[in-house]
């Protein structure tokens, strides 16, 4: 059978969608971005050439997920997860990119190959974690700036435009610096710049309910005092 490959993009505990343009018929729907496998090319070959031509970036496979799922045309989709090395996502085949965390992915309707990969996709986010403490900025060379601190320092740390869910104007978003770096190192650069701290705080743990273990006597009006 025939090959096509889908790329899971993750990083930050997010997983990068992009939605469709053509056919007609499935245009506005997102999907895992990728392709068919040319004669002579390997899968992975095939993932790296489709991505750095449809997005402009290159990126590295991790493994394959497990499902393979067949398509219209005798076609076969496998979806690996794969991580950016080189490059920023830019629009080519596609009219939008969303990052997108596991409890969002049913956020966007999916065309019907992706939709079998979503839940082992979702368990591969909640699995990676929560991302790490952000740096915001509403001034792009704040960013830049304290993006490349932090490189001087030995750390990682890239810029990129923070989008609010649902908006896709590139006015009055501002930007953020994902970096490794310890929270307390972020912070004072966020001081430093008049920026902000975004940290996504762990969920509290729920203690177990103290049910009864024998049944109650209920006191109804009347009873003996």
């Amino acid at each position: 059978m025939a090959a096509v490959v889908g790329a899971a993009i993750v990083r930050d505990g997010r997983v990068l969608a992009a939605r469709r343009t053509e056919p007609p018929e499935l245009a506005g729907l997102w999907e895992f971005p990728g392709g068919k496998v040319e004669p002579g090319e390997s899968p992975e070959q095939a993932l790296v050439r489709e991505i750095r031509e449809e997005l402009g970036v290159t990126v590295r496979l991790d493994r394959w997920l497990d499902l393979e799922v067949d398509i219209a045309g005798g076609w076969v989709l496998t979806v690996g997860v794969a991580q950016i090395v080189e490059g920023t996502p830019t629009l080519s085949d596609h009219d939008e990119l969303r990052w997108l965390g596991p409890d969002e992915l049913g956020g966007v309707p999916w065309g019907a190959p992706d939709v079998p990969f979503l839940p082992e996709v979702a368990a591969l986010l909640r699995e990676a974690g929560p991302a790490g403490p952000r740096g915001i900025f509403f001034d792009e060379e704040d960013a830049r700036s304290v993006a490349a601190r932090l490189a001087a320092a030995g750390y990682s740390a890239r810029v990129e435009r923070e989008r609010l869910a649902g908006e896709d104007d590139d006015e009055a978003h501002p930007w953020a610096v994902l970096t490794d770096a310890p929270e307390l190192v972020l912070d004072l650069l966020v001081d430093e710049f008049d920026g902000w701290l975004d940290v996504e705080e762990p969920q509290p743990a729920h203690p177990p309910l103290d049910l009864p273990t024998q049944p109650r006597r209920i006191k109804r009006v009347g009873d003996a005092q």
